[in-house]
């Protein structure tokens, strides 16, 4: 069972051979993507489906609101977080409540928000409008209401980007991060804030004054360490982005990020890569029994995230918190 794989899916359902590869690995979660959806009825079928396979994945979407947001052809544009933060906590608890509870009609128990990172000084997250403030205390305070807005429903969620990407001035998608000091303030953020059963997903970026100036923070031993203290999942974030271009193949890069102390790699749209990835991770642990150690504690740090009860909520119910997050952000519709 790789419950140390988190991936996504081709498209709108599963045919036979892809149905026996997840049977197969077994992964701990799917992420869908916005190829992913067509119809409301589609998607809920689809994620039913998913939820049957053996391992019982959990189902993760990424819904922060404004250009992160793969629903917006069933629910329509959500506010920015940094839209909705302006206008106050309780716009940035209505977008919450959105996502929530578009997640929980579909039966998706995982929404990957909210950012923690703070909006820092011609930081490239700040310009995307995807950051909650630009102060530590601005950022608590929404991504708190953010976490209630979801917890409504049910629906569990992950904090990103650890150590924070506020000072980053490059796309991590792209290029490799360079932090300054001001991360020091940032990480202590995510302290604040896990646990309760939520996720930390862990950046691609390099934070020499966090101690570690050889790797980037997913695969430095350094950097993650400080983190499993903490009854929550560590994610990595998708290994296929270009930050991790000079460190290896996806495979060596997925078996690193373990050995550093995250519980989860995601392997997004490399599909066909995903089975390489299990079966390297796999093999590499047989060889080192450190690391096969970690895997086991990684799966029972991990155990029913994602899979609490979801609550009940009509779809028209769903689109009037849609529209009272645009309303209380000043969005249009």
């Amino acid at each position: 069972m790789s419950a140390f794989l988190a991936c996504g899916v081709v498209g709108l359902e599963l045919d036979a051979e892809e149905r026996r590869l997840l049977s197969e690995l077994q992964p701990a979660g799917v992420v869908l993507f916005a190829r992913n959806v067509a119809d409301r009825e589609q998607l809920a079928s689809l994620v039913r489906e998913l939820r049957e396979l053996p391992s019982g994945p959990y189902v993760a979407i990424d819904l922060e609101g404004g250009r992160v947001n793969r629903l917006e052809g069933l629910i329509g544009p959500l506010p920015a977080a940094a839209d909705a933060a302006r206008a106050g906590t309780h716009a940035v608890r209505a977008l919450a409540e959105g996502a929530g509870a578009a997640c929980a009609h579909l039966g998706i128990g995982v929404d990957l928000a909210p950012v923690l990172d703070v909006a820092r000084p011609e930081g490239f997250l700040a310009m995307e409008g995807r950051c909650l403030g630009s102060s530590a205390d601005e950022v608590r305070a929404a991504a708190g209401a953010f976490l209630e807005g979801l917890s409504v429903y049910g629906v569990t969620g992950c904090l990103k980007h650890y150590p924070g990407l506020g000072s980053g001035r490059v796309d991590s998608h792209r290029d490799l991060p360079l932090l300054d000091e001001t991360v020091f303030e940032d990480r202590e953020l995510f302290r604040s804030l896990v646990g309760r059963g939520r996720a930390v997903m862990v950046a691609h970026a390099l934070a020499p004054v966090l101690g570690e100036a050889a790797c980037p923070t997913s695969l430095s031993r350094t950097v993650v360490a400080r983190l499993r203290a903490f009854a929550a999942p560590i994610l990595a974030d998708d290994l296929e982005m270009g930050a991790l271009s000079a460190y290896g193949s996806l495979p060596e890069r997925a078996a690193a990020a373990l050995a550093a102390g995250c519980d989860q790699v995601l392997v997004c749209n490399a599909l066909p890569a995903r089975q390489e990835v299990a079966e390297h991770v796999e093999s590499t642990a047989r060889r080192d029994p450190v690391l096969a150690a970690t895997l086991r504690h990684a799966a029972a740090r991990s155990e029913g995230f994602g899979r609490n009860e979801l609550g009940e909520v009509a779809w028209d119910r769903v689109l009037e918190l849609a529209d009272r997050a645009r309303a209380l952000a000043g969005a249009k519709p």
